[in-house]
């Protein structure tokens, strides 16, 4: 401490208030990186549940499209066989 030249007592009131506001601004860090990581692991929650119901909804459109296809063909051949029933 010779190399300070206020009073032991200042220096020590100085150096703990230096210390708590460290130690503030750390655990204030922290809480910020936890609350990054949770906002990031629910968003990303979100993300992925979002895509699995577009995935569902894109195979679902899909497999009412192949549907309405095979209706419309079972339909002209329907219309077919009765066109050549009735001889038109």
């Amino acid at each position: 401490m010779t190399d300070y030249k206020s009073p032991p007592s200042r220096l020590a009131h100085f150096f703990r208030d230096s210390r708590n506001g460290w130690k503030q601004k750390a655990l204030e860090r922290q809480n910020k990186l936890r609350a990054a990581d949770v906002k990031v692991r629910d968003l990303t929650k979100s993300r992925d549940k979002w895509k699995r119901e577009a995935k569902e909804t894109k195979q679902r459109l899909e497999q009412l499209e192949k549907e309405v296809e095979q209706t419309r063909a079972e339909d002209k051949k329907k219309q077919k066989r009765l066109s050549d029933q009735t001889g038109c």
